[in-house]
């Protein structure tokens, strides 16, 4: 306070000096008209205005009044304030002194904003660069306090992650509470608490909601703390996308050395598998005991059994890792259908295909269908009640051949129709007696969707279950 007294009475008496020296060289050095003195009064006036501001300037004024009505307006030398000419000069001064020192303030102002708002961009620039670094989420929320605090010299500064629940803190953070920070996120507008110096601003991205900032004695205005805001949330947005495209990359990854391995496995059982059901047929040609017989019977049920569950695993494993490649030729419904069950088909007491004449031609990769067919019927076939055949059938709908099959099983409840599609899920009608591994009709379901159409269930407890899927048409070729 003293220095600033001190700084204070320098300037006046540095503004006296020099109009008082000026009145003097006029009136004994340079003989001036008054129109020179007082152009060159206004000049001082101007340069107090413009230098230190409205107090200096006024008494730069009325100092210079005073002076050209000493030396320069008769009586000289003498002061003759009565005049209306001393009135009219002193208010020249003064409205000069106001005019230029509200024009010099003006001019500081924009001239300190213009550099707060420089300083400012180039801390956002360096905030975004820190933020645009390649770090995890989790990491990146650990600095966001730090680098922020560190940037705009804040005494402490709070990050509340609502996605990991976590509150990170830098510096001097602990007087912004956890409950404000809680209640800001996802707010619109910032909020200050004079009382404990702090302010609290929320991080969203749109309408998503990201967590809050809290920023303790901070300089920095509303619209900046917002603008802070606004990048943590594109950085976390960005970081998180990452962290999601790395794990999407991982599990592709995995699918593909799953499928890989299953390949593998599959090749090497294969072969032992092919000796040992040749073995059994060779030994049942031979028309062993009854006991032998029965023996060598469960052995082939059993291996055709194990293959068929490699080959279920194998196509399951193909389908996730996005390896099912169609080779889609054109081909009748009927032709599909024999050439699936051809077994099925010898005992047309087991099956009843009932197909209407000029069915349309659908665009299909018979391998896959077939397999879709052995599916379907084939469970429809081990749940059906003895002695009741199933009643296979097809029919054109809207853009496609839709096929159905239905048995006079048990029926599926609603509960379980709505999972019977999902990987490893077996019904409880099957639980404990019937064999399966629960993938044949996930894999009937994506390798259906793969061809454009789709896959459901229809049934009743107690009144039997109906399959039915569609198939695109050739001249359609897409989407049912």
């Amino acid at each position: 306070m003293n220095r600033t007294w001190l700084r204070i009475v320098l300037r006046l008496a540095l503004e006296a000096g020099v109009i008082l020296a000026v009145s003097l060289l006029y009136h004994y050095v340079i003989p001036a008209n008054n129109t020179t003195v007082a152009l060159t009064y206004l000049l001082v006036v101007l340069g107090s205005a413009a230098l230190w501001g409205l107090p200096e300037a006024l008494f730069a004024s009325v100092c210079s009044m005073l002076l050209f009505d000493y030396y320069f307006l008769p009586p000289v030398p003498a002061f003759g304030i009565a005049d209306p000419q001393n009135w009219v000069d002193f208010g020249a001064f003064v409205v000069t002194s106001l005019v230029a020192s509200e024009l010099s303030t003006r001019s500081k102002k924009r001239a300190v904003e213009a550099t707060r708002r420089q300083r400012e961009i180039e801390r956002m620039y360096a905030l975004s660069c820190y933020l645009m670094s390649g770090d995890s989420a989790a990491e990146l929320a650990a600095r966001i306090p730090a680098h922020v605090q560190e940037i705009f010299a804040c005494p402490g500064v709070a990050f509340y992650d609502r996605g990991a629940g976590q509150i990170r803190r830098a510096g001097a953070a602990l007087g912004i509470d956890d409950s404000s920070l809680m209640r800001m996120a996802g707010s619109r507008e910032p909020r200050r608490n004079d009382d404990a110096n702090t302010a609290v601003v929320a991080v969203n991205l749109g309408a998503t909601t990201i967590g809050s900032l809290g920023f303790v004695e901070a300089a920095v205005s509303s619209t900046t703390m917002q603008a802070i805001a606004n990048l943590v949330a594109l950085a976390m947005d960005r970081a998180r996308k990452q962290d999601a495209a790395g794990q999407a990359e991982a599990a592709r990854r995995h699918q593909e050395l799953k499928s890989m391995l299953l390949d593998a496995l599959a090749h090497e059982f294969q072969t032992p598998l092919t000796s040992i059901r040749a073995a059994i047929a060779a030994m049942l040609a031979e028309s062993p005991p009854r006991e032998q017989q029965e023996w060598l019977d469960i052995m082939g049920e059993e291996s055709a059994r194990l293959s068929s569950m490699m080959v279920e695993a194998i196509q399951m494993a193909r389908i996730e890792a996005g390896h099912m490649d169609l080779d889609k030729q054109t081909h009748t419904v009927e032709d599909l259908i024999h050439s699936a069950l051809e077994k099925e088909m010898a005992e047309p007491a087991q099956v009843l295909v009932e197909l209407p004449e000029g069915l349309p031609e659908v665009f299909a990769d018979a391998g896959l269908i077939h397999m879709v067919i052995r599916q379907i019927v084939g469970n429809a076939l081990r749940y059906s009640r003895p002695g009741s055949p199933i009643r296979l059938q097809g029919r054109t709908t809207h853009g496609g051949v839709l096929i159905s099959v239905t048995d006079s099983g048990p029926g599926i409840s609603p509960e379980e129709q709505r999972r019977i599609f999902e990987k490893y899920y077996r019904g409880q009608q099957g639980q404990g007696h019937l064999t399966g591994m629960g993938m044949g009709l996930p894999i009937a379901r994506q390798v259906v969707e793969a061809h454009g159409g789709r896959i459901w269930v229809e049934s009743l407890p107690g009144t039997g279950t109906t399959f039915s899927f569609t198939l695109p048409l050739v001249a359609e070729g897409v989407s049912v």
